[in-house]
């Protein structure tokens, strides 16, 4: 079975629109009578409304059209630049190349930064961060990275352990020697910390 579609019949959208205009009575505009049938379902509409609502759109309504009234100034740049007295104002630069630099606060670094602890019998790792005044936290972020080999959770007597605290005074690096092996936990630079193997 085979459908046909009819077409469907143009419409000339202009035409019809000057059709309506011309059937438009304009004399009954000006009749009191029909603008109380147009106004009718606006003021329907407003006494739905809370009254909350009602005061709001009181005040509202001519805020939004006083600021559409309101001229703005055509020179924008009035507005945007304003009057900036210039000064000269000397500045002390470091000349000096960051290898320099980092050279000159190596040689400043001494060896009296780095702090010891021979492990006693019975201390944990804990008791030893307590009796050197080390954060906690930073145990526990120690341990979290401590790796397969565990070397923070068996440490043993005689074992050394060197830390070296930052300015601020938190643990900047932790290293842990055993049977001639060293293991080293250092600060990253978003505070957590990380393992060299």
């Amino acid at each position: 079975m085979n459908r046909r579609r009819k077409k469907k019949q143009q419409v000339d959208h202009v035409e019809l629109m000057k059709q309506k205009l011309a059937a438009f009575d304009w004399k009954q505009l000006s009749s009191r009578a029909k603008w109380q049938q147009i106004i009718q379902p606006i003021t329907q509409c407003w006494q739905r409304l809370p009254k909350l609502h009602q005061r709001a759109l009181m005040v509202l309504l001519p805020v939004v059209l006083l600021l559409l009234l309101i001229p703005f100034p055509k020179d924008k740049k009035a507005l945007v630049e304003p009057s900036i007295d210039t000064q000269r104002v000397a500045i002390q630069l470091n000349a000096q190349s960051l290898s320099e630099q980092r050279s000159a606060q190596n040689s400043e670094q001494k060896s009296d930064q780095w702090k010891e602890y021979t492990v006693k019998n019975g201390d944990t790792l804990a008791q030893v961060f307590r009796s050197n005044q080390l954060p906690m936290a930073d145990l526990n972020a120690l341990v979290k990275i401590e790796g397969s080999d565990k070397p923070l959770s068996h440490i043993k007597q005689g074992q050394l352990v060197r830390f070296k605290l930052s300015e601020d005074g938190q643990l900047d690096m932790l290293q842990l020697e055993k049977s001639g092996n060293s293991v080293m936990f250092f600060r990253l630079s978003d505070g957590s910390f990380g393992r060299n193997k």
